[in-house]
């Protein structure tokens, strides 16, 4: 990868920029189950695209898990900023990069319920696949968000904690990487600048 070219760095939102109650919920609760998490993970990427109802997978999250609906909601609906990547965001690489967010999520609401308005003001785009009724590792996805920055796929690095995604960036053209950790993503935005 040619870095001496990168102009953007676009952030996936659960598991990277926020840490994801629903990862805790499949923990907890499936990691013997795979059979039982790949029904509801298929459902969970039709309610992202707007093809199903939010209700409907809470329902079924909830009977699998043998838990409350409400206890389901809670856990989904709690999702915490990663302060530690905001805070380096906003020192290291805001002076630097455009920055993005390109998620899969269901609904704006997410980034309100997530981020401060200082935090959300970080980012030059954001695309969540309501917007494009589509989900990672799509290829439109990735060409959706460097669209938004208005900077080609190969002068973006694209940051995700899932290894399908990273590999969608990649056939979007766009060079990836999976995150792991802070100290991992610093190594590698240091080959950037």
């Amino acid at each position: 990868m040619d870095t001496a070219h990168t102009k953007a760095i676009i952030f996936d939102l659960y598991g990277v920029l926020a840490i994801n109650g629903w990862q805790a919920f499949k923990a907890r609760h499936f990691s013997e189950r795979e059979e039982v998490w790949d029904e509801i993970f298929r459902l969970g990427r039709k309610v992202d695209s707007g093809q199903a109802d939010y209700d409907e997978l809470v329902e079924l999250a909830a009977k699998q898990a043998g838990v409350s609906e409400a206890a389901v909601r809670y856990e989904l609906e709690h999702t915490l900023p990663n302060q530690e990547l905001l805070t380096y965001i906003r020192t290291s690489l805001k002076p630097y990069f455009r920055l993005g967010i390109l998620s899969n999520a269901s609904s704006s609401k997410v980034i309100d319920q997530i981020f401060t308005t200082e935090d959300e003001a970080l980012f030059d785009a954001i695309v969540l696949s309501h917007h494009t009724g589509l989900t990672k590792p799509n290829v439109a996805m990735y060409r959706a968000i460097s669209a938004r920055l208005n900077v080609p796929a190969e002068e973006c690095v694209f940051i995700d904690d899932q290894e399908r995604h990273v590999e969608g960036a990649r056939a979007a053209g766009m060079p990836a990487h999976v995150f792991t950790s802070l100290p991992d993503l610093q190594t590698i935005v240091a080959g950037l600048v």
